[in-house]
């Protein structure tokens, strides 16, 4: 017998303490054991999330920041007092309506994969790109342009769908996979963190799946759309990223395939 954690969840609030709730709420609600999960919030402003009742749950943690930081330093900070067997990570503002944990770990283990998602649909049914290929400097451009639309990766015949990277909204991995990969790139502050970590992954032999039998909801901020900081910060994080070691390896990689 051991006391260990199935999961470790790893949540970062930026003054989302209604969505957190919600949040935990969905997974209480969903998930048959949640007795297995490791809690573990971030309040990254400090003083707004409330305290909330452990004994749901296997423990529940609550970490206080004195100042903002970003997500890749907030998320690693977590990792250091985590001690579930799997590391999940999830935006405040997903919403369970099934058990998927479960189903996820099967999908690691049954294809040997490293890192999983499900996959993320909006509260109309509408399935968001929360996967894609490698990007480029021509297709975050193209993706401003107005009239476009994405067109989702195909699922193989198991309903996984084999991208590139995975957005940081829902990722679950085992723990030692995170600590392998040296935790996120705090060098990146908001965006393109997930992108530089899966990247970072697949160049050591790693594998990334998108489970599409499995979903979550989530209602998309785009807040790089809708102020100008957060278009800044993605700009600058994108010039970093394209501007990387990483991401010419990457490039090498496809090159050569």
């Amino acid at each position: 017998m051991t006391d260990r954690p199935l999961i470790t969840l790893s949540i970062v609030s930026h003054g989302d303490a209604e969505r957190v709730n919600h949040l935990l709420s969905s997974i209480q609600e969903c998930e048959p054991d949640t007795k297995r999960l490791q809690v573990i919030l971030t309040d990254n402003l400090g003083s707004d999330l409330p305290e909330f009742d452990s004994e749901p749950w296997a423990s529940l943690y609550i970490l206080r920041n004195k100042k903002q930081y970003g997500l890749a330093y907030n998320n690693n900070r977590i990792f250091e007092i985590a001690n579930g067997e799997y590391f999940a990570i999830l935006n405040p503002d997903l919403i369970f309506e099934k058990a998927i944990f479960d189903q996820l770990i099967t999908s690691l283990r049954k294809h040997h994969a490293h890192l999983v998602a499900p996959q993320i649909i909006d509260t109309n049914g509408n399935i968001q790109d929360s996967y894609r290929r490698l990007p480029s400097p021509v297709e975050l451009i193209r993706r401003r342009i107005p009239g476009y639309h994405f067109e989702p990766l195909m699922p193989d015949a198991n309903g996984l769908v084999h991208p590139d990277w995975i957005a940081g909204m829902f990722w679950l991995m085992p723990l030692d996979i995170y600590c392998t990969l040296h935790g996120m790139d705090e060098k990146f502050k908001l965006y393109f963190e997930d992108v530089d970590f899966c990247t970072r992954a697949r160049l050591q032999g790693m594998k990334i799946v998108a489970d599409t039998n499995q979903y979550v909801l989530h209602d998309a901020q785009r807040s790089s759309r809708k102020k100008l900081y957060y278009l800044f910060l993605h700009t600058w994080s994108a010039v970093r990223f394209f501007m990387s070691p990483v991401y010419r390896q990457a490039k090498l990689k496809i090159r050569d395939r």
